[in-house]
């Protein structure tokens, strides 16, 4: 049975690699110059550049994701670095470090704020009892909603809750809010409409399990699945774009060639909306896009770690938060941000005796969009001058080490991955939004699946679970 995917994001390699195993016939189809999407990586003169990730969860405690890594070989091929804690944040005058430790967390946290002890107990309590539920939740077969409150009593209880709608009722210390919600970023841009079960889920993976780096950059994972699916007899095809796509064949451009493949199925990592106009459906999507990101890659002269010795992997400057629903700045320049220093672990970027930095934060395409090509490299030399000034008070003269500077704007992240508007996270994750069952096929076209940040929600993990989901449901009903 034959199976065109098109986009080689993480969803679509994983369930590229799964089916190509299976014996089905794949062909990726991948518009960029190589595949990966958001898990790639860039170089610039002497440095390699990770375009995303800072730490994925779930490597070695989502059964799910470690069946499917073990079936592909992926742990043979692969390495996975632990990250020594979760993160630093640096206020005005405090600085917090969260462990990666789950007792260690809480043991912290209790010290610093005794009369939320309760508080802490029952949000801890409650992350995990929703943690396991989802984990019980994934791997059943077919859901029936008529017991659903009874065998899923925490997700029921608080699908309809956002962040700021438990929290306000768990704590009364705004530091603590701050601090329980340090990578915000990394799901949603606000407090008030961003989904508790997603939170619960993700901090407590985090938490429990700790964050991994993969060595030598997420590209290494993205070029080892597509390395799977030629090995089984399978096509990536990279620079080449969809044009149009038919009940049971696919039209595609490479270069200047235009060629025709015959398909049973079809697998998408785009988005809804941009894989229905392939088909000629009129698709209007009701969902709300979520946020985009703004990242200053950096390359050091000098390793980081030896010039400032051991510090956090990953560390949110939030000196202008003072209220947890405000966590995000109109004006970037006041924003927030997380700096991750890859010379605190053995990345694999680049030689001993330099490093790399990434400075992000949340951003959005419309404060790029309507910018001339000289306004736009004004805009972006503007940006990083003043973030990497605001670390400069955290980094004693860090400016005399950088070597090289380049910023990738939700513009950027438009050009290459080709999201609408830019979007890292697929739709918003607000309560409405996130919790339902995964949409992996189409409703639209019978022999259509989704994969990628639309399925789940955002990130590694959600995207590869997603190419695991659409396998699955692909092997469940068709015979190859």
């Amino acid at each position: 049975m034959k199976v065109v995917i098109i986009g080689g994001g993480l969803g679509g390699l994983m369930a590229g690699a799964l089916l190509s195993k299976e014996g089905f016939k794949v062909l990726l189809l991948e518009q960029h110059s190589i595949v990966g999407g958001c898990a790639t990586v860039f170089k610039r003169g002497s440095f390699n550049f990770e375009v995303s990730l800072h730490e994925i969860d779930g490597v070695f405690s989502n059964p799910i994701l470690v069946e499917a890594f073990e079936y592909l070989d992926v742990y043979k091929n692969i390495e996975f670095i632990k990250i020594p804690n979760f993160f630093e944040v640096k206020f005005k005058d405090d600085t917090f470090l969260m462990p990666n430790n789950l007792e260690e967390v809480k043991y912290k946290l209790t010290k610093k704020f005794p009369e939320e002890k309760k508080g802490i107990e029952r949000y801890f309590n409650i992350i995990d009892k929703i943690y396991v539920e989802f984990s019980r939740l994934l791997k059943s077969s077919k859901i029936n909603w008529i017991f659903f409150p009874i065998k899923f009593t925490n997700i029921t209880i608080f699908k309809g809750k956002t962040v700021s709608d438990v929290f306000d009722k768990l704590f009364k210390s705004e530091k603590l809010k701050i601090i329980l919600n340090s990578n915000l970023g990394y799901y949603n841009d606000s407090v008030e409409n961003l989904s508790f079960l997603l939170h619960a889920v993700a901090q407590n993976s985090y938490y429990k399990y700790g964050g991994y780096y993969i060595k030598g950059g997420s590209y290494s994972l993205s070029n080892y699945l597509a390395t799977v699916i030629k090995s089984n007899g399978g096509k990536v095809f990279t620079r080449a774009t969809v044009i149009k796509c038919e009940k049971d064949k696919v039209i595609f451009k490479i270069g200047r060639n235009i060629y025709s493949e015959y398909t049973d199925l079809f697998v998408s990592n785009l988005s809804p909306e941009d894989t229905y106009k392939l088909f000629n459906i009129d698709y209007r999507g009701r969902k709300e896009l979520s946020l985009s990101l703004l990242t200053i890659y950096i390359g050091f002269k000098e390793s980081l770690k030896k010039l400032y010795g051991k510090r956090a992997y990953s560390t949110f400057f939030l000196e202008n938060v003072e209220n947890y629903k405000n966590f995000f700045d109109e004006d970037i320049f006041k924003r927030s941000f997380v700096f991750v220093d890859y010379s605190q672990i053995n990345s694999g970027l680049t030689s001993k005796d330099k490093s790399v930095g990434t400075i992000t934060t949340v951003d959005y395409i419309d404060s790029w969009k309507n910018l001339n090509r000289k306004e736009y490299i004004d805009r972006k030399k503007e940006v990083s001058k003043k973030f990497i000034e605001r670390l400069e008070k955290y980094y004693p003269n860090i400016t005399n080490y950088i070597e090289l500077v380049e910023v990738g704007t939700p513009k950027t992240i438009e050009k290459y991955i080709k999201t609408p508007k830019g979007v890292v996270y697929g739709y918003k994750p607000t309560p409405k939004q996130f919790f339902k069952e995964p949409e992996v096929k189409s409703k639209l076209v019978d022999n259509l699946y989704f994969v990628g940040q639309w399925v789940i929600s955002g990130g590694f993990s959600p995207s590869i679970m997603s190419g695991i989901l659409a396998f699955k449901k692909i092997k469940s009903e068709k015979i190859h």
